[in-house]
């Protein structure tokens, strides 16, 4: 049974059961006692139903209000009446899974108030509560001028170009090359950027019924530009300030900026579930960062695989004072020595080796 299975259920229901002399046309606003509206993980609408009386009863079998396609909620999952004071209460029905409030399970028998301020979650699905005179969001205002969108993906798209360029003229030793270069870069620019979008939308479209394509162009476009820029500001802090370790470690400040990436497309698919993202990603970035620097350790016996600053700008922006020639090359001698024991150490492991074979 389909969303759209469950929806005509519901109006079935609300025709049947109004009673004789009722309005079986369409339902109007008025008059409403509250909406029933339920959602899956994703917050895709599954089902509504308009409340004309109480009690109502949501579950899996055709005797509910509420019908739902999921097999982790019982027949007749449970009931929702007023009180007598006006309190709207939800009795728990024969289920064994229960409902879920906030972080309380409320087991089979149980019965609690529910102000519609919070979501019910039952099975795999969430059902969510409006009574009347409850507050709404504001309406949104519709872009006036859907130009600035476009120029910011144009504008985007230009300064990805660009930046790649700019990387590519830098690499290339023949000036003559660089023109063929080029026309290769922004082939493999414009595939693989349509790709990861296209990848991003289809996802998206799955599950919110919207494919946003050119949003996910913004975003790797966006954090695109903003990589180089990060790696590049730790190069330049190592250079001026002579931090070797910030050189040697400079990959790291990639990993957030890849991380943050990805968060803010899967936040496009899934914008309600940003706390369960972040925690997932994160921590996916912590193993990949923890096995990578695990695998260069027992290639290399170091944790990166930098030995020294490999971006160099010009002298006059750096900010320490110059190293005097004694002392450099004293800290050079310092260097083949550390290498010479290396050697030696490899000599001594040659023969154990040998006697193994």
């Amino acid at each position: 049974m389909s969303g759209g299975d469950t929806v005509m259920m519901e109006d079935d229901a609300d025709t049947d059961k109004s009673g004789p002399g009722s309005d079986a046309g369409p339902h109007r606003g008025g008059g409403l006692l509250g909406l029933l509206e339920v959602f899956d993980r994703s917050g895709a609408t599954l089902a509504r139903l308009p409340v004309k009386r109480w009690p109502v009863t949501v579950g899996r079998a055709l005797s509910a209000d509420l019908v739902l396609d999921d097999d982790h909620v019982a027949a007749e999952h449970l009931r929702i009446e007023q009180a007598p004071s006006g309190a709207i209460q939800v009795c728990v029905l024969d289920t064994i899974n229960g409902v879920r409030r906030g972080r309380k399970l409320h087991r089979r028998g149980e019965q609690f108030d529910w102000s519609g301020e919070d979501d019910l979650g039952l099975g795999r699905s969430r059902l969510r509560l409006r009574l009347p005179g409850m507050s709404i969001a504001p309406e949104q205002v519709l872009p006036s001028s859907p130009w600035r969108v476009v120029g910011l993906t144009l504008a985007l798209l230009l300064a990805v170009f660009g930046l790649s360029l700019l990387q590519a003229w830098f690499k290339v030793t023949e000036p003559g090359k660089f023109a063929q270069a080029a026309l290769s870069l922004v082939g493999v620019l414009l595939g693989g950027l349509g790709v990861w979008a296209g990848l991003w939308s289809l996802a998206t479209k799955l599950f919110t019924g919207h494919p946003q394509f050119w949003r996910h162009v913004r975003i790797a476009c966006a954090f695109s530009l903003l990589e180089p820029l990060v790696t590049g500001s730790g190069y330049l802090l190592a250079f001026a300030f002579s931090w070797e370790s910030l050189a040697r470690f400079n990959f790291l400040f990639s990993i957030p900026v890849i991380a943050a990436g990805v968060i803010t497309h899967l936040l496009v698919i899934a914008p309600q579930r940003r706390r369960g993202l972040i925690a997932i990603v994160a921590g996916v970035a912590l193993l990949g960062v923890g096995a990578m620097m695990g695998t260069t350790w027992l290639q290399n016996k170091r944790a990166s695989n930098q030995l020294y600053l490999s971006a160099l700008f010009p002298p006059g922006w750096r900010l320490v004072p110059t190293v005097p020639v004694d002392q450099f090359m004293r800290e050079a001698a310092t260097i083949r020595q550390r290498l010479d024991e290396r050697l030696k150490a490899q000599d001594e492991d040659a023969p154990g080796d040998e006697d193994e074979d």
